[in-house]
């Protein structure tokens, strides 16, 4: 008995360092100052890693940017890039060079922190450039499609479940151009109420993306999400008194300013660590990226128009 229960120990030890070093494996270091192209979504995890999805794949850093790892093995275009409430990620996009996907990727899951993907669904044949899921069940996602025309045309995506089925919407209300919406979210009482931040100011949607109303024509809304307790916004505003990463306590009718205005550059991302409501990353237009572990009182530029710290 003593011989099959160090054997078993011992195999299990085995199994579980073959596992770490295939982990391994697809997580390599990143030299400093390595320049990268286009940051497409930020996403601070509960362990406090925050990941950066660009143009050539997935980067992460564990200590506001003084290192960098290069995430997985895929080397494409993460469009959409949307980490959940549940910790798994989302995103589309384009193939890279000996990419497995075809162009366009559709909606791919990640359920092991960006290691590996998984088909969802469009795959082939749309590139959702906003991704957006209900807080209180991450199964709900609305995906928005900016160009294209026909059965795979422009337009909102619904999923209730999971991705395993989907509606198209033709939003009325909206911008004629999808391209002038900047970010979109769900509000956290319903899940048929959203906000989305567009050119005109902000809008709201109370039939599931169906129709669409002015909100608040006085800001622009570049990037937003929910608060760890799943009831605050926390977003990016702009509007002719001051701009800045902003918290709302009452679905976006006020907004409060924790600092960080951008001047002529803006967010077009943001992420909050659901376990430490402190830690934020926000993403910027001009490829930057700042970090706070304060809750605003310090931000920290670790990537700087698209180069690492």
């Amino acid at each position: 008995m003593k011989k099959i229960a160090v054997f078993s120990v011992l195999s299990l030890s085995l199994i579980l360092s073959a596992c770490g070093s295939t982990e391994d494996s697809k997580i390599a270091p990143v030299k400093s100052g390595k320049t990268i192209e286009d940051i497409h979504g930020v996403g601070v995890s509960n362990d406090g890693t925050t990941y950066v999805a660009t143009h050539e794949g997935l980067f992460s850093t564990k200590n506001v940017g003084k290192t960098w790892s290069k995430v997985g093995q895929s080397s494409d275009d993460f469009m959409g890039f949307h980490l959940r409430s549940d910790g798994t990620m989302m995103t589309s996009g384009h193939p890279g060079q000996d990419s497995e996907y075809p162009n366009p990727m559709g909606i791919l899951v990640s359920q092991d922190k960006g290691l590996s993907w998984k088909e969802v669904e469009y795959v082939g044949k749309i590139d959702f450039h906003l991704l957006t899921t209900y807080h209180h069940d991450p199964k709900i996602i609305y995906g928005l499609n900016q160009m294209g025309t026909g059965q795979y045309g422009a337009g909102i995506y619904k999923s209730l479940d999971g991705g395993e089925k989907w509606a198209k919407i033709e939003p009325k209300g909206l911008p004629g151009d999808l391209m002038k919406v900047y970010s979109l979210l769900v509000l956290p009482e319903n899940k048929d109420t959203l906000l989305a931040g567009t050119e005109n100011g902000v809008m709201i949607s109370k039939d599931g993306g169906e129709n669409w109303n002015a909100f608040d024509e006085t800001r622009l809304i570049t990037a937003m999400t929910l608060m760890p307790n799943g009831k605050d916004i926390i977003g990016y505003s702009i509007n002719n008194m001051v701009s800045g990463v902003m918290i709302s306590q009452d679905n976006g009718e006020s907004w409060t300013s924790i600092g960080l205005d951008l001047g002529e550059d803006a967010a077009s991302s943001i992420s909050v660590n659901q376990k430490d409501e402190k830690q934020i990353a926000v993403s910027t237009f001009s490829t930057s990226l700042f970090e706070t572990k304060d809750g605003g009182q310090k931000w920290d530029q670790i990537i700087t128009t698209g180069k690492l710290k």
